[in-house]
């Protein structure tokens, strides 16, 4: 086995979650699967490749000591079959699964481990029976409008912008396209980062987990995790779906666009059971915002699980 097949092994584990997960190893048992790692990977490579595919990471135990405060909901199901033996751990959330890679105490100094455990993940709201449910009312937000709903997100939040400067004619130059305006006075206020400890969103100039052409770059090179039927990808001068957020359960937000058609940007979301495609033709910064703070906005509406609405900008999960 190489990294590329472990990689594999572990996007086949993620997909597949219906499937009980049972561990092989001596000692082990149900709950997740420990995956054999390559001779001669080392865990910051590890720790790469599955920021890129999956996102934020959790720091849930650095050198030796395990973070007090980590829980079921917040990773404790990646420590569970060692015992105490851990001295790193690091945690992706993704739909009904979670992700880790981390060291364990060995005989001839420390083991890498990668495995990949059940997670309870909200339940979707709606079945998967239509490709496409377009959300009434159907109405096109005003530029007026579009700047009040980020001053709504900031104030939300408490957050004191950063005023980032961002080389948008560069970003949008490899897009072959314009971006949302109010994406950007987003982006540009609060970079990347994690809205209510479970929302993504993906800045420009962020760290690369939370960087939207990175991430563009890295789902065009790899496939994405999850298929865009019946759209595809985003690329050049084309016409598809461009994600510029998710959540720790897998729900995606993106946007529908159509090189032909600048300055229309629905809003496409889906949540992770996998259900249907939603159409919001809103602004970004509408969208989100209820997301964040409408508890009655379903199926995507977080307010309903009281898990706030503050921020935090993103990290590659390095210490400064």
């Amino acid at each position: 086995m190489d990294e590329r097949e472990l990689l594999e092994d572990v996007g086949s584990l993620v997909r597949s979650a219906g499937r009980e997960l049972v561990c092989g190893r001596g000692g082990h048992g149900a709950g997740h699967v420990c995956l054999t790692v390559p001779d001669g990977v080392e865990l910051r490579t590890l720790r790469a490749r599955f920021s890129r595919r999956y996102g934020q990471l959790r720091n849930l135990v650095m050198g030796g000591h395990t973070d007090p405060r980590v829980t079921e909901r917040t990773g404790l199901p990646l420590l569970a079959p060692f015992a105490g033996e851990l001295t790193e751990m690091r945690g992706w959330a993704f739909g009904n699964r979670w992700i880790g890679c981390g060291a364990v105490r060995g005989g001839d100094g420390e083991q890498l481990v990668v495995l990949v455990a059940e997670r309870d993940a909200p339940p979707s709201d709606e079945p998967p029976e239509d490709v496409v449910h377009v959300a009434s009312p159907r109405r096109v937000t005003r530029p007026d409008d579009r700047r009040t709903w980020v001053r709504r997100v900031i104030d939300l939040t408490g957050w004191e912008p950063l005023g980032l400067t961002i080389d948008w004619a560069a970003v949008e130059g490899e897009l072959g396209v314009p971006l949302p305006e109010d994406y950007k006075e987003l982006a540009a206020a609060f970079g990347g980062g994690v809205f209510g400890d479970s929302v993504s969103f993906l800045g420009c100039g962020a760290s690369v987990p939370f960087d939207l052409p990175a991430q563009w770059r890295a789902r065009l090179s790899y496939g994405s995790v999850s298929a865009v039927e019946p759209y595809e990808a985003y690329t050049p001068d084309g016409k598809g779906v461009l994600t510029w957020g998710s959540t720790e359960w897998a729900d995606e937000y993106c946007w529908l666009i159509d090189a032909e058609r600048p300055g229309e940007y629905p809003v496409l979301a889906r949540s992770h059971d996998p259900g249907p495609w939603y159409r919001y033709d809103m602004s970004t910064s509408e969208f989100l915002h209820r997301v964040l703070a409408d508890a009655d906005f379903r199926p995507f509406g977080i307010a309903r699980y009281d898990l706030g609405t503050t921020f935090v900008p993103g990290s590659d999960g390095r210490p400064n």
